[in-house]
């Protein structure tokens, strides 16, 4: 059993609570801000609500884990607008959601990686434009470009930011 444990459980190497703390204030300002933009830029929150969980997904990746290769900017951007343009595709000439909603993954699995932007939230962003229905349907294509790729680019220019700040104050300290 212990054997299994070891397999499957926490690693066993040490926990950083403070730097998850930070990073977790991080994420908090970034998705406040893309839902401050989305607000400013559509009147409303409501086109954008469905993207919460895809960007909270990213938020977590870009802030906790900067140094993981799926929080590249390229994948992060690239990685959720070509979901995003799958998912419409899909669901658009797709008329039975659930066949819909597995073929919106596995393409947006392909796409990210024929355009090397892995970025697993993505798999998440392309499901979201088969499943949200009417708001993202009637945004079509547009869904790609506002909110997915302005929210992403919002993210991970946030997170460079973030990352950049703290980093000149641990130099200082």
């Amino acid at each position: 059993m212990r054997k299994i444990w070891n397999h499957i459980g926490p690693h066993p190497a040490p926990y950083n609570h403070r730097e998850h703390v930070l990073a977790a204030f991080g994420a908090l300002g970034a998705i406040g801000l893309i839902a401050l933009l989305n607000v400013i830029m559509t009147g409303s929150l409501l086109t954008s609500l469905p993207l919460v969980a895809p960007m909270g997904a990213s938020a977590v990746i870009v802030f906790c884990l900067p140094n993981s290769p799926l929080a590249r900017p390229w994948n992060v951007v690239i990685g959720n607008v070509a979901s995003a343009l799958v998912g419409v595709v899909c669901a658009r000439f797709i008329p039975q959601v659930e066949i819909a909603a597995a073929v919106a993954v596995c393409a947006a699995i392909t796409g990210m990686a024929l355009s090397r932007s892995l970025h697993p939230p993505g798999g998440a962003v392309a499901l979201t434009a088969v499943l949200s229905g009417a708001p993202i349907k009637d945004l079509g294509f547009a869904f790609a470009v506002n909110p997915v790729f302005l929210s992403s680019l919002t993210l991970v220019l946030a997170a460079i930011g973030f990352h950049s700040i703290k980093t000149r104050l641990a130099k200082a300290a």
